[in-house]
């Protein structure tokens, strides 16, 4: 006979699969090769990359809390090792060219201000106008194509970063088990507004509703 239990672990696996191979379909929709640098996306594109951002992310770090949960918690590792600083004389290590982003396991929660500032919105403009005309530039009277080149670092780096935890796994669960020693909530309480919101069909929000009420029992708020 198959258990509640049951269902939500092949709903979990089910959902860390699929997202998997989305984040490899995004990647390849993208064109993003083996350099991770893409600074513009055309506007139709970014918007598709930051919906399936606002899904993806939360869902992540649900899955992985819930497989930390399934494991324990972890004691915070003390810091016993002095910090190494590079001796008189001797240049610093070099910084890699392109750093992998790492994903980030807690969420912002109510009533904090998130590390990042909302996203930028922006036109296409200006138009090329007269050297000798003193007139001022305004971009709201530009029209907003799907083509238009948008700043889109910020967004790739998050789908890298997603990527990343996901090629990593065992190394992010062994950290959220350290997150969950703490009695800070790793998690929003409140359902994520993209886990119903379209595209999500209606089964899909039933699989993400219990997901994050899975999650939420096993990290509760005790500070």
């Amino acid at each position: 006979m198959t258990t509640p239990a049951d269902l939500l672990f092949h709903a979990a696996r089910f959902s860390l699969e699929r997202l998997d191979w989305l984040a490899s379909d995004m990647r390849r929709a993208l064109g993003l090769g083996r350099l991770p640098c893409l600074p513009f996306l055309a506007r139709w594109q970014l918007r598709q990359l930051t919906r399936f951002l606002a899904q993806a992310e939360p869902l992540l770090r649900r899955l992985i809390l819930l497989m930390a949960a399934d494991l324990g918690a972890l004691a915070t590792r003390p810091q016993t090792d002095p910090i190494t600083r590079a001796a008189p004389g001797k240049a610093a290590p070099k910084r890699a060219l392109f750093p992998t982003p790492h994903f980030r396991l807690c969420e912002a929660l109510p009533g904090k201000t998130p590390r990042t500032p909302p996203p930028k919105r922006f036109r296409t403009g200006p138009r090329i106008r007269l050297l000798d005309a003193d007139a001022p530039i305004d971009l709201s009277e530009y029209p907003a194509e799907p083509d238009d080149l948008l700043p889109a670092t910020r967004q790739v780096r998050r789908l890298l970063a997603l990527e990343h935890a996901l090629e990593n796994l065992p190394r992010y669960v062994e950290a959220m088990r350290r997150l969950l020693a703490r009695t800070r909530p790793v998690i929003a309480r409140a359902l994520p507004p993209a886990f119903n919101r379209l595209p999500v069909t209606q089964a899909e929000q039933v699989t993400l509703t219990e997901l994050h009420e899975a999650a939420v029992r096993e990290n509760p708020d005790t500070s």
